[in-house]
């Protein structure tokens, strides 16, 4: 299974016993198994949306895989549906309307963690799934949609909850042992080293220049477009995950045990290990898990970065 922060939900993938048919296949068209996968103490719900058969020396076997749960909220689950607003909504509000049928809600809450904003009417339109629309407003604020393992939650997220050249400063989530850990890979990247951004709405929206704070504000980024970039909120939220993924990166993959004091590290948190005696704070944007009886282990990938002074 894996998860990471360009990706809504879980996908995944699991063998299991032919005999296993009837209970992860459904006999009518159109309708689909769900699953809980337990990982450590930790349940995954899952939609079953492939299958196939294998034999191998007398042996049958079904190849299982799909995506979370929120799957029912995207294509080609999801109803097509058009949404605007006709009066004046916050931008949180306006997620909670897209997820909903002729004004009924369709059971469906969100984590709404990014500052909120006020859309004037007229300004946001729609047309997609029920998902596509939850990403749609999740980006404009500079976040990203991550389903629940198992409740039917969307949690709205920052990319950068904390700026980069902040994270020295800030108490990890998590402090990962060296002797638990071994180092799969490093990519390191080069971006260009922007400090500056413009960030313009639409008609009547906002034309704010986002800079880096301590710098001349000299290097400008692409300019963003966005019609509900309506508030400085908005614009400075925004801005921020448009300079922040800059510069000297290194992404670290590191592989563990799934501990108890970890749990499954999933993408959003702000990550402390050591590699070869030297110490590193990141943000970990993505997790693999592989799990085959009685082992466990999670990939864990990590964004870190090489600041420059400023």
């Amino acid at each position: 299974a894996s998860l990471d922060a360009d990706s809504w939900g879980w996908s995944w993938s699991a063998t299991v016993p032919a005999s296993q048919e009837s209970r992860v296949r459904s006999s009518t068209l159109g309708e689909f198994v769900e699953l809980i996968a337990t990982v450590n103490g930790t349940a995954l719900r899952l939609v079953v949306e492939r299958l196939a058969r294998s034999r191998q020396f007398g042996k049958s076997a079904l190849k299982i895989s799909g995506r979370g749960r929120a799957a029912w909220l995207a294509d080609p689950h999801s109803p097509i549906q058009t949404v605007i607003n006709t009066e004046t909504r916050t931008a949180q509000q306006l997620l909670a309307d897209a997820l909903m049928v002729n004004g009924v809600p369709i059971g469906w809450t969100v984590d709404w963690q990014l500052e909120d904003w006020s859309v004037p009417a007229g300004l946001w339109s729609h047309t997609g799934t029920y998902l596509s629309a939850a990403i749609r407003i999740a980006e404009s604020g500079g976040g990203y949609v991550q389903a629940d393992n198992t409740l039917q939650t969307l949690h709205i997220l920052p990319v950068y909850p904390v700026a980069p050249w902040l994270w020295s400063g800030e108490t990890p989530d998590i402090t990962l042992p060296e002797d638990v850990c071994t180092t799969e890979e490093i990519e390191w990247q080069d971006k260009p080293a922007y400090n500056a951004v413009y960030i313009i709405g639409g008609q009547g929206g906002r034309q704010d220049k986002i800079k880096r704070t301590g710098t001349a504000g000299d290097v400008y980024a692409p300019t963003v477009v966005d019609p509900l970039a309506t508030d400085t909120v908005m614009t400075r939220q925004r801005g921020l995950r448009v300079i922040a993924d800059t510069g000297r990166q290194a992404h670290v993959g590191l592989k563990l045990p799934i501990l108890a004091e970890t749990g499954i590290i999933k993408p959003g948190s702000l990550i402390q290990y050591t590699e070869q005696g030297e110490t590193h704070v990141g943000l970990s944007r993505a997790v693999s898990l592989h799990y085959e009886f009685p082992k466990v282990r999670q990939t864990v990938r990590i964004e870190t970065h090489e600041l420059e002074p400023v």
